[in-house]
């Protein structure tokens, strides 16, 4: 390319020159823009947004210029909060009831397993009280705020709307709540005239053994603690009510209690 191969030095260190010349130049350049941007009072690594004037009607498009007019404004990008509570729905099921803040577990499939109770029909409060608690002892439930949830939790109907307009709070233990429940529920009579109904126990023409035997336990758990026959008594009663045949073969089977009978 080029004749004389003696200046082919010479043009290559007039190149290295320049370069050498261009790179120390650019290194004043970064140096000298760096120690601006420190001693600079604008604030340092933020992103810039460029607010719009009071009297714009739109505000311009977010840009990174670092122009007089832009204000710096450091973006916070927000974190989400988890905020845990309980729902609408779970605290007007349990109001009434004052339960800790680690609540035990509901027992798996108790639904199948427990009565319902809505105040009618011949089923009492009396028996449904004693079969929840029958029912907390057999499976082993020993929480107290379990015993309560799952209690209320089978209440339907009147039953269930006169729980919920009780006083929050105001039950702390299952025995208040069963207390409280047989207050309100369970029938009142005056014990002599329990005590007169009892001894006139028959079946009726028309009445299944079934249904005679939900009236008999009725009337029975119905009378007064003090005033109730003991239940080995209540066992020899219980076959009166049926012809002498069928009373025979009740007392061949010889039941241990009543729910055997």
């Amino acid at each position: 390319m080029f004749e004389n191969p003696n200046l082919i030095p010479r043009i290559v260190r007039r190149q290295e020159r320049q370069e050498n010349f261009s790179s120390s130049h650019l290194d004043k350049h970064l140096q000298s823009s760096i120690q601006s941007e420190l001693t600079s009072e604008r604030t340092p690594n933020l992103f810039l947004i460029t607010t719009a004037s009071a009297s714009s009607p739109t505000a311009p498009p977010t840009t990174l210029s670092t122009s007089p007019s832009t204000t710096l404004i450091p973006i916070v990008i927000p974190t989400p909060s988890i905020v845990t509570s309980i729902s609408a729905t779970m605290a007007n099921r349990y109001t009434p009831l004052n339960l800790p803040a680690n609540l035990g577990a509901m027992p798996q499939d108790y639904q199948s397993k427990t009565p319902t109770f809505e105040g009618t029909g011949t089923y009492t409060a009396q028996q449904h009280t004693k079969k929840m608690t029958d029912y907390f002892e057999s499976y082993e439930i020993d929480d107290d705020d379990v015993r309560m949830k799952v209690f209320v939790q089978i209440l339907t109907g009147d039953v269930r709307i006169w729980f919920r307009a009780l006083p929050a709070n105001s039950i702390n233990d299952p025995q208040t709540l069963y207390q409280t429940f047989l207050n309100r529920w369970e029938k009142k009579k005056y014990p002599l005239h329990i005590l007169s109904e009892y001894e006139n126990l028959r079946r009726g023409t028309q009445e299944t053994v079934q249904d005679y035997c939900t009236r008999f336990n009725n009337v029975y758990n119905a009378i007064p603690q003090n005033l109730r026959p003991p239940p080995d008594l209540a066992l020899i009663k219980f076959p009166d009510a049926f012809d002498s045949d069928m009373a025979y073969q009740l007392r061949e089977r010889a039941p241990q209690n009543l729910e055997e009978m």
